[in-house]
C-alpha cells in the first residue's frame, strides 16, 4: 500500500491536494499550526522521499541518509509532542510516550535492516518491506494517537 493509499484508507480522502499527495494544510490534518505540524510535514516528506527511491543497491546510502534524518526529526518531534502534552496535562501522555518509544525502536530496526549489507535478503526486498512499514508506522500513529489530541490542543490554543 502506498503512503497516500494508507492515508486515504485512514482519513477517508480528506487531506489530499491536487497532485495526489497529502496536504498538511487541510483542516483535518492540522493539529497546532506550529511545531507539531511542521514536524509531521517533515516526517511525511522524508518517508515519501525514501519510498520514491528505487530498491537498487546503489541507492542504499541515500536511503540510509533519509532514514537517519527521519530518526533525528522523529526524536525531536517526540520530545516536542510530549512536552506539549505534559503542559496541557494530556490524559494519555504515558501511553503516547510508550508509543513513541516503540516507534523509535521500530525505526531503529528498519534502519538496521536497510544498513545490513550482509543479509539473507537482497536489498530490493528489504527496501520494499521498509517502504510498506514506514508508511504504516507514520500514518497509523498519526491517525490513532496524534489526531485525537486535536481537541485537547484546541482547548489550550492562544486566542
Amino acid at each position: 500500500m502506498t503512503m497516500d493509499a494508507h492515508r486515504e484508507a485512514t482519513l477517508g480522502g480528506e487531506g489530499r491536494n491536487g497532485d495526489g499527495r497529502s496536504d498538511w494544510r487541510s483542516a483535518r490534518m492540522v493539529l497546532d499550526n506550529g511545531g507539531l505540524d511542521a514536524d509531521h510535514r517533515m516526517q511525511h516528506e522524508l518517508i515519501r522521499r525514501f519510498v520514491a527511491l528505487p530498491g537498487e543497491e546503489a541507492e542504499r546510502k541515500p536511503a540510509l541518509a533519509l532514514l537517519n534524518e527521519l530518526r533525528r526529526v522523529s526524536v525531536r518531534h517526540f520530545l516536542r509532542e510530549e512536552r506539549v502534552q505534559a503542559s496541557m496535562r494530556y490524559p494519555h501522555l504515558e501511553e503516547h510516550r510508550a508509543q513513541h518509544r516503540r516507534l523509535a525502536t521500530l525505526l531503529d530496526d528498519i534502519i538496521g535492516q536497510v544498513d545490513a549489507e550482509e543479509s539473507a535478503f537482497e536489498y530490493a526486498y528489504v527496501k520494499g518491506k521498509a517502504d510498506e512499514l514506514l508508511q504504516f508506522w507514520f500514518f497509523d500513529h498519526f491517525v490513532k494517537a496524534d489526531l485525537p489530541m486535536k481537541t485537547h490542543l484546541a482547548k489550550f490554543a492562544v486566542r
